[in-house]
């Protein structure tokens, strides 16, 4: 049996939890900057219904290799308005065979907003690398929101 552990990535938004919140749920900007550099979303396959039981799916495909492609296809199970959203994918095989429980707390404070990502459970082989990727695709997010605010 793999030992399990949980994946916890912070970071600090210049830009107000409405838009914060937004990119996290509205699939037109989810496109612009889900996945770690290199990876992009492919192209009208991003799906959230903004509800407990909604479907929270997309596909991201590497850039120079469109083939290698990996899913989401979540089921959002807390849909708190600007200050949660959490989801369970799986079990499939890009899961690991596992359910993994991803959840995002969104907290404003003078006009910054404070975004904190719990995935569990996870592999501990894993976590190097999925922080890295989260924490390229918040740098990602932090550059678009950078456009507005």
């Amino acid at each position: 049996m793999q030992e399990m552990t949980e994946l916890v990535v912070s970071r600090q938004f210049t830009a107000p939890r409405s838009a914060v919140w937004a990119a996290f749920v509205e699939p037109e900007i989810i496109a612009q900057w889900w996945g770690p550099q290199g990876w992009n979303v492919q192209d009208g396959s991003v799906i959230l219904e903004p509800k407990v039981g909604g479907r929270h799916e997309l596909t991201l495909e590497q850039g120079d290799n469109p083939e290698a492609q990996v899913p989401l296809k979540a089921v959002v199970t807390v849909f708190d308005e600007h200050i949660c959203l959490a989801s369970a994918d799986g079990p499939h095989e890009m899961t690991l065979d596992l359910v993994i429980h991803t959840k995002v707390d969104f907290k404003e404070f003078a006009g910054q907003t404070f975004v904190t990502l719990t995935q569990t459970p996870l592999p501990y082989e894993v976590i190097d690398t999925s922080t890295k990727a989260w924490n390229s695709a918040f740098a990602k997010l932090e550059s678009l929101l950078s456009e507005y605010f």
